[in-house]
Formats: structure tokens, C-alpha cells, sequence
């Protein structure tokens, strides 16, 4: 009896071993079976000829764009000309009105909605504009901005109406969705570029096409997530399904759609950087100028004011989907222009005792100034209609900011049209440091030995991880690289993840892109294998000092937001071309989510831990190797999902340094004038995301049961 209790103890035991290693296991398994088939095989692989000439995708999709484009083309270039003359009266209003009003206009929203923190943000943020001379080019990218933000919120809250009051409209809608996020940014300015032109027209609508997704999903999302109790409520009230819908669901999903504004704001700017390559003028030109002619000041500056621009609007957006509720009683607090004190802004700004009473008076001014102008417009009002007077004194109240910004705005329109009070920027304001950073750049690029560091680090990176990398992947035999990504997908996931992984393997090798395939492989591999080596023990860092998350945040955020391009120029030329700065510019790139989600994941530990290690004498080392960092796993493959996927993401911008995985085909086909090569590369790196991402998102799942997290 006890030989078959201890039999069954054991086999429990061996089971909770599985069930807790299972991921390493099979990891460890199938790299020492891969090394051994190398080794037999030891050759490049090659797949079969006559699947690819059996499946001619890039002809096809070819042959179709020729034969559709005459009959779509027309209603495309008129739609194209409406966008034009929209772009062409905001820009012209932008870039001819007086820089102080359009100062006024931006900055204000910015007071509104932020406070003088956020406003003091968007000071610096416009002002950058000015003193780096590139505010012709930030009005530009403004105006593009603003109208592919319109369209795609127009479109993408319909759309989400839509879709939640419909689930096989949402089952439709859901997978194209995927792609559109997962696509590379670059496949859409193809199609774009033949249907609606050159220039603004393409930007816009590729751009409409790249930042649609975030605000469907959310306002899907939001109305989705009203209590099924309110819409009885409101039916038993005799509410029809439309005014249940307008009147009470969707107020109720306001805060996710707003959120879903602010995603799609931050997405539009990205594309319409990128978009240079299809001549959209803007900052992102000046960038792109920096990156052809290798001047590092240029660049760095037009990237400042690209990220800038970027952190204004992520601010003030995000500001305005979390304003509290203004009601519409005069009893409640009003909008208003100036906060009351600066005690709430001391650590910007030390303020004496004195400093503080001048600005409550200043603030009572301009709050006063918007309290007449409200109770004005009332009166006149009140002349006509005593009981609509009443109603909207009480909105005004609530709005008065807003009217108080109006008048301003009008009378400094007034005195463009009618006076000579404004000048030009002055020139003596203006300042650029592109020149002392472009000396900087040549000092260290011949100095000796800053030039033998980038050459160890290059050759180190070369032959110790990318060549190897590389060599072993195209090695190994096709149908064997795909039967080791089918057979995973299907341990950690299942039978559905199995198929699809299956499927997009054989496509990227019918379409002849499986070597193409295995580089982009390797530049992901290596440069997420980078990222976890610094970015593990930097998270681990910030975690526990708060004066190193102090320092390293700012430059995450400035990674995150700064455009690629920007970091393509140094890298290039102190690494110079190929695969050694494709994969230094993408951990550049991917290195965030790692440090951010490691950090996150020792600090949401629960603080008994650290009782409970010490009680059994555990130090510093032994309590963050042997319990911590094992119970934030999870959190760290969230990062190094991310990261894969913004890893994935650069690989169709580093062509432009010698890149040679799928994005060099991307290129290739917008070099041919071939949507369908373009096309079939730009698949091809979806597919890889799916792949990978499906498969981290597993083994992180299978990680967290193991541990009892889910």
C-alpha cells in the first residue's frame, strides 16, 4: 500500500515538475534536435522550384491592380482632389496667419484641458517650432495630421457602432483589423500612392488606412462594455434601440473612444513621417533629408520637433479623454482659463509667497474677462428668449474657457486683418545646434580609438551572433524549420495555431521568400536576444533605485517617440551599412517594452515577499534570482513580445542601412512600381508577427499556469 502511495506521490511530484519546466524542456528538446539535423544537412536550404512557379502570388496581384486600376482610378483621384483642396485651405490658414494666432490656437486646448503644467508643455513644444525655423514644415504635418485624424475618427466610430450592434459584422471586421495593425507601414503607401497620387492626397489616406484600427476597436469596445442592466433600463422606458444607443450608450463609452482618438492621433503622426517616401511634405522630410545626406544635426533636429509634436498631442488628447464631467449647472465648477494657484506646480517652478498673489491675480483677470464675456452673450440672448438665455447661461458657465478663447482668437484676427501689430519670428530668436552636433559626429568618427570600439563591436556582433545565427537558419532544411514551428505552436497552443503557422510558413516559401524570411528571422533573434541582455538587469535596476528610473524613463520615452530615421543616421555612420546597424538601430527600437515591463513586473510583486525571503535568510541576490525574477516571467515575455513585434516592425525600414530581409522586398517592389512584390514581403512579415506573437503569448500562459496566475 505505501509502495503505490509513494509510486502515485512521485508520479504527482514528476507531473507538477513538467507542468512548471514544460516550456524549457520543449525549447531545450527541439534546439539539440535542430542543431543535429544542421549538422546532417549542413547546407543552404532551398525550397522546392515548382511550388513557387505554381504559386505565382506577385503576378497575380499585379495582373489585378492592372486590370481594376481604370475602373477605381477615377472616383480615387476625385475623392484625391476634394483631400487636396481641404489640405490646401488648412495649410494656407496654418502657414499665412500671423504665427502669434496660430500660437494662441494650439497653446490654448493645451490650458483648457492640462492646466499650466500641460500648458507650459505646449509653450515649449509650439515655441520649439519657431526657434528651430521649421514652422512651415510643422504646419504642414499639422494639417495632414488633422485631416486624416478626421476621417479615420468619422470612420473608425461608425465602423464601431457598427460592429457592436452586429456580431458577424464584428467577426468580419476583427481579422482585417489584424492586418491592418500587423502590415507593415510602408505596404500602404503603395497602394496608396497609385490610386490617389503623390504628395498629401496618399499620405492622408494611408495614413487614414494605418490609424483607423485604434478607435474602431475601442468605440467597439466601450459600447460593448455599457451594463446589459442600463439598456433594459432604458428599453423599459419606452427607448428605442437607436435612443438607447445614442442617448445612453454611447456617453457611457465616451472615455474609451477618447482613448481610442488618442491611440489614433499617435499612430497618424508615425505614418505621416514615413509617408515622405511618397512626397508628403513636413518634418518628416527634413528627417529623411538628414538620413540621404548623413547630416546627424538635421536629423536630430527635425526629430525633436517630431517628438515634440508627438508628446504635445499624446498629452492634451489623453487630457481630454480624462477631463472630469462638466455639469451643465452654473453651481459647479467652471472651465477655467488660469488655475487659481501655483501650489500645485512647485516642483516646476519655486515660488515665493509673492509670485504666487500676482499670478491668482492674473488668473482672476482672465477668469473674469470670460465671466463678463459669458454673462454678455446671455444677456443678448435673454433679449429674444428669457428660458433658452437661462439654459445657456448655465452651459456657457461650464464653457466659458472655451468662449473666453473664441473672443481671443477673434480679436487677434481683427487686428491681422485691420492693423500692423505683428511682426515676423525674429531671426535673433531663432537658434540651430545641427552644425556643433555634425562636428561632434566627424571628431568621433575619426577619432582612433572610438573607431576601434565601433569595429569590435561590429565584427563581436557579426561573427559571435548574427553569421552564426544566420548560418544555422538557412541551414536547416525548410520542411524541418516548419514542422519545428507547427509542432510548437501546437504543444503551447493547440490545434488552430498549429494550422495557421503551418499555413504561413509555406507561404513565405512559395512565394520565394524563405531566405528573405530566415535573415529577418535572424535580425529579430538577435536583436531581441540583445534587448533582453540589457534590458532585464536595466528594468531590474529601476525597479529597485528610483533615481535610475528617474534617469532612464525620459530616455525611453525619447527612444519610444524619436522616428526611426533619426537613429539611422548615427548608426550608419559609425557602423556603416548592412546587417550589424539593421540590428543595433532595431535594438535601439524594441528596447523600451522590455525595460519598461520588467520593471513593472518586480514592482507589482506583492510586499510580503520580501518578509517571507528574509525570514528565511535569503540577501538582496538570492531573494531577486531565485523568487522574483521567476514570478515576474510572465511580465517579462509581455516585453519580449513587444518587443519581437517592434522588432518585426523596423525590419521595413532598415533597408535604408543595408537591411537584406523581407523589407529589402518591400523596397524592391516600390522600386519596380510592383504592388504585388511589395505586397507578398509585407505578408510575409505579418505572418511572421502572428507566428511569434501567438507563440510568446502561449508560452507566457503556459508560464503563468504554471505558476497559478491564471
Amino acid at each position: 500500500m505505501s509502495a503505490v502511495f509513494g509510486d502515485q506521490q512521485q508520479s504527482g511530484f514528476l507531473g507538477n515538475l513538467w507542468e512548471e519546466h514544460r516550456g524549457w524542456v520543449v525549447t531545450a528538446a527541439l534546439l539539440l534536435v535542430s542543431l543535429i539535423v544542421w549538422k546532417i544537412h549542413g547546407s543552404q536550404t532551398v525550397f522546392p522550384e515548382n511550388w513557387s512557379a505554381a504559386f505565382p502570388f506577385a503576378d497575380k496581384v499585379d495582373a489585378f491592380d492592372q486590370w481594376v486600376r481604370p475602373f477605381i482610378q477615377p472616383t480615387t483621384r476625385a475623392v484625391a482632389a476634394g483631400v487636396v483642396a481641404l489640405y490646401t485651405v488648412l495649410v494656407d490658414f496654418l502657414q499665412f496667419t500671423q504665427w502669434q494666432i496660430v500660437f494662441v490656437i494650439l497653446v490654448l486646448p493645451a490650458f483648457a484641458y492640462g492646466g499650466l503644467r500641460l500648458g507650459l508643455l505646449a509653450i515649449i513644444a509650439v515655441g520649439s517650432w519657431l526657434v528651430l525655423d521649421f514652422w512651415d514644415e510643422s504646419m504642414e504635418t499639422l494639417s495632414l495630421m488633422s485631416i486624416s485624424i478626421l476621417i479615420s475618427i468619422v470612420i473608425g466610430v461608425l465602423m464601431g457602432i457598427a460592429a457592436s450592434q452586429n456580431d458577424h459584422l464584428e467577426a468580419v471586421i476583427k481579422p482585417i483589423l489584424d492586418t491592418m495593425q500587423t502590415l507593415p507601414a510602408f505596404v500602404y503607401l503603395i497602394p496608396a500612392f497609385y490610386l490617389f497620387g503623390i504628395g498629401p492626397p496618399g499620405a492622408i489616406l494611408a495614413t487614414v488606412i494605418y490609424a483607423l484600427p485604434p478607435v474602431v476597436r475601442l468605440t467597439n469596445l466601450g459600447i460593448r462594455q455599457v451594463p446589459a442592466g442600463i439598456d433594459e433600463a432604458a428599453t423599459s422606458f419606452g427607448a428605442t434601440r437607436a435612443q438607447s444607443l445614442i442617448k445612453v450608450k454611447l456617453p457611457l463609452a465616451m472615455p474609451s473612444i477618447k482613448l481610442g482618438v488618442n491611440q489614433t492621433v499617435m499612430m497618424a503622426l508615425a505614418l505621416v513621417v514615413l509617408a515622405t517616401f511618397i512626397g508628403s511634405p513636413g518634418l518628416g522630410d527634413i528627417v529623411y533629408q538628414g538620413l540621404v545626406r548623413l547630416n546627424v544635426g538635421k536629423a536630430l533636429e527635425g526629430g525633436l520637433a517630431i517628438v515634440l509634436m508627438a508628446i504635445m498631442l499624446d498629452r492634451v488628447t489623453y487630457a481630454m479623454g480624462h477631463s472630469e464631467h462638466i455639469s451643465a449647472s452654473r453651481h459647479d465648477h467652471v472651465f477655467r482659463l488660469f488655475p487659481q494657484s501655483l501650489e500645485n506646480v512647485k516642483p516646476i517652478l519655486y515660488l515665493e509667497y509673492g509670485i504666487d498673489w500676482a499670478w491668482r491675480q492674473v488668473a482672476a483677470l482672465g477668469n473674469l474677462v470670460a465671466l463678463m464675456v459669458t454673462l454678455a452673450v446671455c444677456r443678448l440672448v435673454s433679449l429674444i428668449d428669457t428660458d433658452t438665455a437661462g439654459r445657456l447661461r448655465d452651459i456657457m458657465l461650464a464653457r466659458s474657457f472655451l468662449i473666453a478663447s473664441l473672443v481671443l482668437i477673434g480679436i487677434l484676427l481683427l487686428l491681422e486683418a485691420y492693423t500692423d501689430l505683428y511682426g515676423k519670428f525674429p531671426r535673433d530668436w531663432e537658434y540651430s545646434f545641427r552644425t556643433p552636433v555634425n562636428q561632434y559626429m566627424d571628431e568621433l568618427v575619426t577619432d582612433k580609438l572610438f573607431y576601434a570600439i565601433t569595429q569590435s563591436i561590429k565584427e563581436g556582433l557579426f561573427y559571435g551572433l548574427i553569421n552564426p545565427m544566420n548560418t544555422f537558419l538557412k541551414g536547416l532544411p525548410w520542411w524541418y524549420t516548419t514542422a519545428v514551428f507547427t509542432l510548437g505552436a501546437y504543444l503551447f497552443s493547440g490545434r488552430g495555431l498549429a494550422i495557421a503557422t503551418l499555413l504561413g510558413m509555406l507561404f513565405i516559401g512559395a512565394t520565394d521568400l524563405w531566405s528573405f524570411g530566415m535573415i529577418t528571422l535572424t535580425t529579430v533573434t538577435v536583436s531581441v536576444l540583445i534587448c533582453f541582455v540589457i534590458g532585464v538587469p536595466l528594468g531590474i535596476l529601476s525597479a529597485y533605485s528610483k533615481t535610475a528610473d528617474t534617469l532612464v524613463r525620459p530616455v525611453l520615452d525619447t527612444m519610444q517617440t524619436m522616428p526611426v530615421f533619426v537613429y539611422l543616421v548615427p548608426v550608419i555612420m559609425l557602423f556603416g551599412a548592412g546587417q550589424v546597424p539593421s540590428v543595433i538601430a532595431t535594438v535601439i527600437y524594441a528596447l523600451p517594452p522590455l525595460v519598461r515591463c520588467t520593471t513593472l513586473g518586480i514592482r507589482e510583486l506583492p510586499s510580503e515577499i520580501n518578509e517571507v525571503t528574509n525570514s528565511f535568510g535569503a540577501n538582496l541576490v538570492q531573494s531577486l534570482t531565485k523568487v522574483k525574477i521567476p514570478m515576474a516571467i510572465p511580465a517579462i515575455m509581455v516585453g519580449i513580445n513587444q518587443g519581437i513585434m517592434m522588432a518585426l516592425a523596423m525590419e521595413v525600414v532598415t533597408p535604408l542601412i543595408g537591411g537584406q530581409g523581407l523589407g529589402l522586398q518591400v523596397f524592391d517592389g516600390m522600386n519596380r512600381a510592383s504592388i504585388g512584390i511589395s505586397l507578398e514581403a509585407g505578408l510575409g512579415v505579418v505572418l511572421l508577427a502572428i507566428i511569434l506573437d501567438r507563440l510568446s503569448q502561449a508560452w507566457t500562459r503556459t508560464q503563468r499556469q504554471a505558476m497559478g496566475m491564471l
